[in-house]
């Protein structure tokens, strides 16, 4: 087979394939330009999730005549010269491969106009022109693009739905307005307005707009100014925990990006502060002197390469540490409480010997019938009752030894221990009966004394308008009340304090366009809000209730989420860490 060169249409083609993946990546493409040509209004309107119509309009300093046919070629750039440009880039975009990728693979119309010039109309489709004429306009540049992939079939066919495409564009315009807060951008989807920020350059103000004012009140500012490094941005106060990164953002020098050391910095910054499965929400600008990094990396430019990664990730995770070690988190008049003794059941005056349950605790209990006073322990100081050690189980049986870190779950069976972690192994029980509860349509909804108001961004607003009868199936009665306000007045079960929570994880799933089943996920969420958690003090017979649920239960080796919820130690294991 002879080697012969590709002519240009398919060279086009092929680069598109590496630069434009779905409507979002024409998006990013055009939002980039319009941030280069110094706009200040950005506004965005796609249809059907940006497949059929992509519109992109700034307030930028628009293009001349002459400057559409470059525009339009290959490797045409205003933004490097020379080769050592490359490595001190001050602008989003620089390779020239963008505009003619989406015009090689779309139908595009352009209206610029530049102040002082004439302005110009432009018709392309399949990257050649149709029409070029003198149109005036609002200075700034309009961009349509239509019909994408149209001449592609085959990549056309890889799309996700018109939903999952527009929830990709409405997810990156996010980042976007997080990077840049000094420009207004807004987003429609079908019409639709989800956000338009005020561009006034308060980060905070960009956060309620996209986010809702529940979200933005877990964030605290930070602000460091060093040499050669510059960190300004919010993070969220332990309060707020996430079971994912899908809210924490980094930029660098304005560029949104993906970065494992940054993510590293984050973890180790909120050690102690949150369990390791736990994330917090960070929006995170790090500027740093061009040369220092480098974003040539990735073909859609969102990775960067420092060239002194030891330096940035010792700056961020100081910075966060501090920050997080000043932020006081209390609630507002809190004070701490005096120390207090409480007598132990055997101290109190005429106590016959029996053992008192509370209740409340994720099981109820009855206290066990017989003369004499009593006093309840307190939560925090709850300890078991030991058993009978001279008892020995029998095969099957098992024999709750107690309770290590209130946290794990100790018992002994068949000649060997068990290691049962309490809360994956009640997320399990949780999570069957729910499955048991929703398969069979019992009602699974708990009214609210007092309804709780909570504020949402848009999009998520729209999510609740369109899936209520999701939510209603889950045991939620939510009430758009407002376009940025929906009250809760019923929740699914015995989740007292967690509704919030519960209700923005949901939110968060529906965001996410990766679960396949959001049900299923939400279910998993459900499961892992009512089991007790980690760092609760148990009874003895509490203990016993979770070892025979588990026990009886199918697939109760691990939780929901593929944790285990219960480890063996035989006898040869143990003998052979003692060295017997």
């Amino acid at each position: 087979m002879s080697i012969r060169p590709l002519d240009d249409n398919l060279i086009n083609k092929i680069a598109a394939g590496e630069v434009i993946e779905r409507p979002a990546s024409v998006v990013k493409e055009l939002i980039e330009n319009s941030i280069d040509a110094a706009a200040t209004i950005i506004a965005v309107n796609i249809n059907r999730g940006g497949i059929d119509k992509i519109e992109v309009e700034d307030n930028g300093q628009g293009m001349e005549t002459h400057d559409i046919p470059l525009a339009f070629q290959r490797h045409a750039t205003s933004k490097i010269s020379s080769l050592e440009d490359l490595f001190n880039i001050n602008t989003m975009g620089f390779r020239g491969e963008a505009l003619p990728s989406i015009a090689s693979i779309s139908r595009i119309d352009v209206y610029s106009q530049k102040a002082d010039s004439a302005g110009i109309f432009a018709r392309l489709e399949g990257g050649r022109f149709l029409k070029q004429e003198n149109r005036p306009g609002p200075v700034g540049t309009r961009i349509i693009v239509s019909d994408l992939f149209f001449n592609t079939p085959a990549r056309r066919s890889f799309l996700k739905s018109a939903v999952t495409e527009g929830n990709h564009v409405y997810d990156l315009l996010r980042k976007y307005a997080l990077s840049r807060p000094d420009i207004s951008f807004s987003f429609s989807n079908d019409k639709k307005q989800f956000f338009k920020t005020p561009g006034n350059g308060n980060l905070k103000d960009t956060v309620l707009t996209v986010f809702g004012r529940d979200f933005a009140s877990y964030l605290t500012d930070i602000t460091y100014m060093g040499e050669g490094y510059t960190i300004e941005g919010l993070i969220s106060t332990p309060e707020l925990r996430r079971t994912n990164r899908k809210n924490q953002y980094f930029f660098v020098n304005h560029r949104p990006v993906r970065s494992v050391l940054l993510y590293k910095a984050v973890d180790q910054a909120y050690q102690g502060f949150l369990l390791s499965r736990e994330q917090p929400a960070i929006i995170l600008s790090l500027k740093i002197p061009p040369e220092s990094v480098d974003v040539n990396v990735h073909p859609q430019k969102s990775e960067v390469r420092f060239k002194d990664e030891k330096s940035v990730f010792r700056t961020v995770h100081a910075v966060l540490k501090e920050a997080l070690e000043q932020v006081d988190y209390r609630p507002l008049n809190y004070s701490p409480p005096e120390q207090v003794t409480y007598p132990s059941v055997s101290q109190v005056p005429g106590h016959q010997s029996r053992t008192v349950y509370e209740t409340g605790t994720g099981f109820n209990f009855d206290v066990l019938p017989g003369p004499g006073t009593v006093t309840l322990q307190p939560l925090n100081n709850r300890r078991p009752e030991p058993q009978d050690a001279d008892h020995q189980p029998a095969a099957g049986e098992f024999r709750i030894i107690g309770q290590c870190l209130n946290s794990y779950i100790l018992m002994e069976m068949n000649q060997a221990l068990y290691l049962v972690d309490q809360h994956a192994a009640h997320e399990r029980i949780m999570y069957n009966q729910l499955k048991e509860v929703y398969n069979t349509g019992k009602e699974v909804t708990q009214l609210l004394a007092v309804p709780l108001a909570l504020e949402l961004s848009p999009g998520q607003i729209y999510i609740i308008e369109n899936h209520n009868d999701f939510f209603a199936d889950l045991g939620f009665d939510l009430d758009v009340i407002a376009p940025d306000t929906v009250l809760i007045r019923a929740t699914p079960g015995d989740i007292s304090g967690q509704e919030l929570d519960l209700v923005n994880e949901i939110l968060e799933l529906w965001q996410d366009n990766t679960v396949p089943n959001i049900q299923e996920e939400a279910i998993k969420t459900l499961a892992c809000k009512k089991a007790i958690k980690a760092g609760e003090g148990l009874y003895l017979q509490e203990m016993e209730r979770i070892i025979k649920e588990l026990l009886h239960s199918v697939d109760y080796k691990n939780c929901p989420h593929g944790r285990p919820t219960i480890i063996k130690m035989s006898q040869a294991e143990l003998d052979r860490l003692f060295k017997r």
